[in-house]
């Protein structure tokens, strides 16, 4: 149970203020409370299996002590501290804790905002590997990374076969272009379903196929900026070379969703060059890292028995030799800032963006970073709701999982009453349809 609770309040994050685990009605309460302790789990549980040499299992003991330590003091709701290490990615986030420390009177787990909680909670799993003398690389969701790839093959030979078709025909003209982008565009909104951090850690079998599903899950996307993306790209542009940045989330399913999207921008000639960003540490569980991205296309081509498989990943790792495809780990997308605060933060990686013609932003992490993880009123437009924040075009590709939302129409209410009017766990709820993973925005800004 969480102690030190007496400032708690027992309703939802009020409008126009930032999520915090301290309104027991909001997904961050739920997250920090209940969550975050089957996670701790997970990895404990995973360290506890590894198959480490005798001269290991002293220190893989005091690491689990150490992590079963960390999530006490988040239950408890104690005041946050600096980190111990001396990495770059460490130093910078004792200079954000220390101008934390100078500014709050009370920078507690719940009581601070849970984005800025949320992310602290990673760096300091990544603190308690770093002090160690051999597991100081280790990656503890790596074997969950490893097991989600196994158990959606069969949905990416699927898609795979689908691709390797349609990416053939050269000479579509613009209708049939137009089609294939929508169709691969919400494959790769529907792959952010799959979050291992949501999941508690374990990913879920992919049954349904793929090319019927987006088809049905239409009624399911709350605002569908899909059309004015497409008019966008279809437009010349005077940007050379042709830039798409990725910032991506999760590895295995959804990452070959991304590659299936940055695919079809370098066939027809939309981009010359994707990069995709992804994050230099292991974060929230399933966020992709280089080593993921580097293990996923090698075991595309060569580990893969599905010729669709083989021959997609042959073609992806061209791509990232000869320069089509880049991956870029900046440590700015393990830090705690709205995106809001990156031209000042990060001046050379916002200029850097702004060079792209288009950013696409995939999952609720990015998403929440996007509109600052605040409780906008719904009808709040996405534009507004960036803060400012506009390097470039933005593309938001979001699955609802936690109660923060902007950009949508006024008739949302009537379409999520539809939806779920036979849904006994919606109609008890306020607030079910914005953290159960089922609902989903494409926004788009320029």
């Amino acid at each position: 149970m969480v102690n030190n609770i007496h400032q708690f309040l027992d309703q939802n994050t009020p409008i126009n203020e930032p999520l915090r685990g301290k309104y027991k009605k909001s997904f961050g309460y739920h997250s920090l409370k209940n969550r975050m302790p089957v996670v701790f789990s997970e990895i404990i549980n995973l360290l506890k299996a590894e198959k480490f040499d005798l001269d290991n299992k002293n220190e893989v003991n005091n690491t689990v002590e150490e992590l079963k330590l960390l999530l006490s003091e988040l239950l408890d709701n104690k005041s946050l501290r600096k980190v111990d290490g001396t990495s770059t990615l460490l130093l910078i986030w004792n200079q954000i804790l220390d101008n934390r420390f100078k500014t709050d009177s009370s920078v507690t787990w719940f009581e601070t905002e849970w984005l800025f909680t949320e992310n602290y909670l990673y760096i300091r799993i990544k603190e308690i590997f770093e002090k160690t003398e051999t597991l100081k690389t280790y990656d503890p969701f790596k074997q969950m990374k490893y097991k989600a790839f196994a158990e959606s093959e069969k949905t990416m030979i699927t898609i795979a076969e689908f691709l390797n078709s349609q990416l053939s025909k050269k000479e579509l003209d613009n209708t049939k272009l137009k089609v294939l982008f929508m169709q691969i565009l919400k494959i790769c909104l529907w792959g952010n379903r799959f979050d291992l951090s949501l999941n508690i850690g374990k990913s879920k079998n992919i049954t349904e196929d793929p090319l019927e599903a987006i088809a049905s899950l239409d009624k399911y996307i709350l605002a569908d900026n899909s059309e004015e993306t497409w008019n966008f790209l279809n437009k010349s542009n005077n940007k050379n070379p042709k830039i798409i940045d990725i910032i991506m989330d999760n590895s295995a399913y959804e990452l070959f969703t991304d590659l299936c999207l940055a695919d079809y921008f370098v066939t027809y000639g939309l981009a010359d060059v994707v990069v995709f960003h992804g994050k230099s540490i292991p974060w929230f569980v399933s966020d992709v890292t280089k080593p993921d991205f580097d293990n996923f296309l090698n075991r595309l081509q060569n580990e893969c028995s599905s010729k669709s498989l083989q021959d997609i990943g042959k073609k992806w790792n061209s791509y990232y030799k000869t320069g089509k495809f880049v991956i870029e780990c900046e440590d700015f997308w393990t830090l705690p800032h709205c995106y809001s605060a990156m031209a000042t933060e990060n001046s050379e990686l916002y200029n850097k963006l702004s060079c792209s013609q288009l950013i696409i932003f995939k999952g609720d992490l990015n998403y929440r970073k996007l509109i600052g993880d605040i409780n906008w009123l719904p009808s709040t437009t996405f534009k507004d709701a960036l803060c400012g924040f506009q390097p470039t075009a933005i593309l938001a590709l979001r699955i609802l999982k936690c109660d923060c939302i902007c950009g949508l129409n006024l008739d949302y209410e009537n379409k999520i009453s539809e939806n779920d009017k036979d849904n006994s766990d919606y109609l008890s709820s306020t607030n079910y349809w914005q953290t159960n993973g089922k609902y989903a925005v494409v926004h788009f800004s320029k």
